[in-house]
């Protein structure tokens, strides 16, 4: 309705012959938050951002190479403004916590974002977001390593078939742990897919039974898949990087 609102607001002044005169503003035009963002912290840790059409938001925090923690929550606009909650996953300290963030956007160009815990981020926008997510070109085997709030980082073969259909296992003598899931392309088009799995087995690092769901994203340039997902609780989770092995 606001959008309804002002459009006739500018056909009155079109008909008056308005548009300008004494005590006239121009409105500030709404910015979106929507894409990936990199950047970095004054203490130079790297931050990696994927907020989303609906304002979902997922990150990456890394330092030295190394991922050191993740965020999940929700961010909205207003004009140029954006703010925010979610909850922040250390890796370091095997700690998480809840906190607000705030700051300014200018729509695919330039982000700024202010926690409440003191931390500060600035970054600029990452065209990849821009391509459509593609289940042939994600279909193949990857080797790399995943971690969860609770472990270390493990080595992982993950395979993805053109379906989006994923498959994982460890098998150590009677030790075992399956994974199993789908990733499916968001309707918004961009390079990000919705995310689902499920563990099973007596070693899983998420207990027997956990779905996790969360988004993927490929860099088709390092042929490079990053998978995030959060427990049904959101206290614990999944970050997995791997790389594609050469067809």
């Amino acid at each position: 309705m606001k959008r309804l609102t002002v459009l006739a607001a500018a056909l009155v002044l079109s008909a008056c012959g308005g548009g300008g005169g004494d005590g006239a503003t121009t409105p500030v035009a709404a910015s979106s938050a929507e894409g990936f963002w990199n950047g970095t912290t004054p203490t130079g840790t790297q931050v990696s951002l994927a907020i989303l059409e609906n304002g979902e938001t997922w990150g990456l925090y890394a330092s030295s190479g190394s991922v050191v923690g993740a965020l999940y929550g929700n961010t909205t606009t207003s004009g140029t403004a954006l703010s925010g909650s979610g909850t922040g996953f250390n890796f370091l300290t095997r700690t998480s916590s809840s906190g607000t963030y705030s700051g300014n956007v200018t729509t695919k160009e330039a982000i700024t974002v202010n926690v409440s815990d003191g931390t500060k981020f600035s970054g600029t926008y990452d065209t990849s977001y821009d391509q459509a997510a593609s289940l042939a070109t994600l279909a193949g085997t990857y080797t790399g390593w995943g971690v969860t709030g609770a472990t270390a980082a493990q080595a992982a073969t993950v395979v993805v078939d053109v379906n989006g259909n994923i498959s994982s296992s460890f098998v150590s003598g009677s030790l075992t742990c399956t994974t199993s899931g789908t990733a499916t392309p968001r309707a918004s088009g961009k390079n990000i897919f919705n995310l689902q799995l499920t563990f099973t087995g007596n070693y899983c690092a998420l207990d027997n039974g956990t779905v996790v769901n969360g988004v993927a994203t490929y860099d088709n340039v390092n042929r490079q898949i990053i998978a995030m997902g959060l427990n049904s609780a959101k206290s614990d989770g999944l970050i997995y990087v791997g790389t594609r092995a050469l067809d």
